[in-house]
């Protein structure tokens, strides 16, 4: 069955979300939001558009709801806030019922209590095919008022990663190619897993941020989420265009799963994880005499952790030679 009006489909939101939350002082159902601003915000917004970043045949409606969250969230922790809320655009085709609503809803409730978030508000409309814009924000400490960022790295800081990398591009690839993705879910779940339903590193990068401010690294630690692949995240990272920083990376340690479909197509592993996108995990700079102390911190983590080089001038290489390929870019040639 399919929902008759608009307000049919904000009748299923309400069944998933509270109108009302700490986060805002006027519940969600009026023309703008009203946000609870106690300090600094840290704000971002990512368009999860179909057949460019999903698609429906082997994305459930719970995975893009999932996901269409996760990508934001993951924005909001690498800055080293807290997730608090967030607010949603959806262009719908008139193909979706109300079981697919449901799923999509229940998606992104999944994530937002697990993150306690509030949802603000946003639009609905119709278009010919399904996108989803969504803006997240998340409250920074007043002794971290512009959070952790890119571009603050100096020669000899330690690079380090957080979380895998890899195997969401697997996963991608062998969606891509499957006509059953039950049959790519057996050969490769924690890569398909990865792939439709990234696990956001929010707390990991809140720990951070509380690390820098205790270690009086507030502009000296570097962090950004890798979303389109250390091969074009790390430059960005270390703002080489601008200061001429690079760093011999080596990458050695590659989940099972990414080695082993590797070796079977004839592919470099290492290259394959180094330029994939999508995983989310996080990537940080810090000054190299800190490197001991960070170290303990990340050994704490429930994901994996490596310390992937040092910063010094020139380019990025990986185990030393040139990348082979740059990265994604969704407008390169």
């Amino acid at each position: 069955m399919r929902p008759a009006s608009e307000d049919d489909i904000l009748a299923i939101v309400s069944r998933h979300f509270p109108v009302g939350h700490p986060s805002l002082l006027l519940d969600r159902g009026d023309d703008c939001a009203v946000l609870r601003g106690g300090g600094p915000l840290a704000v971002t917004t990512d368009i999860f558009a179909e057949d460019a970043h999903f698609r429906r045949r082997y994305f459930s409606s719970f995975d893009i709801g999932w996901k269409s969250l996760a990508v934001n969230i993951s924005d909001v922790g690498s800055s080293g806030a807290k997730p608090s809320g967030f607010s949603i655009g959806l262009t719908l085709t008139g193909k979706e019922d109300v079981v697919w609503l449901e799923g999509f809803c229940a998606g992104m409730k999944a994530l937002t209590e697990r993150f306690d978030l509030a949802i603000s508000g946003g639009d609905l409309a119709r278009s010919s095919l399904l996108n989803v814009c969504v803006t997240a924000w998340g409250e920074l400490s007043e002794t971290l008022p512009r959070g952790l960022r890119r571009g603050v790295a100096q020669e000899g800081d330690v690079i380090f990663l957080v979380g895998n990398v890899g195997l969401a591009r697997l996963g991608l690839t062998a969606l891509e190619a499957a006509d059953d993705a039950e049959a790519c879910w057996e050969r490769c779940p924690v890569a398909c897993a990865q792939h439709l339903r990234p696990m956001p590193l929010a707390f990991e990068g809140m720990a951070l941020g509380r690390f820098a401010v205790e270690h009086g690294l507030q502009d000296r630690l570097g962090l950004m989420d890798v979303s389109d692949g250390l091969a074009r995240d790390l430059p960005r990272l270390l703002n080489s265009r601008k200061s001429g920083l690079g760093a011999d990376v080596v990458l050695d340690s590659v989940h099972p799963e990414v080695r082993e479909y590797c070796s079977g197509q004839g592919l470099d592993a290492v290259q394959f994880a180094f330029e994939g996108g999508e995983d989310y995990a996080l990537a940080g700079t810090c000054p190299a005499e800190e490197w001991q102390a960070l170290e303990a911190l990340l050994s704490g983590f429930a994901v994996p952790f490596s310390r992937l080089g040092t910063v010094r001038p020139g380019a990025v290489t990986l185990n030393g030679k040139a990348p082979s390929s740059a990265g994604f870019d969704h407008f390169s040639a």
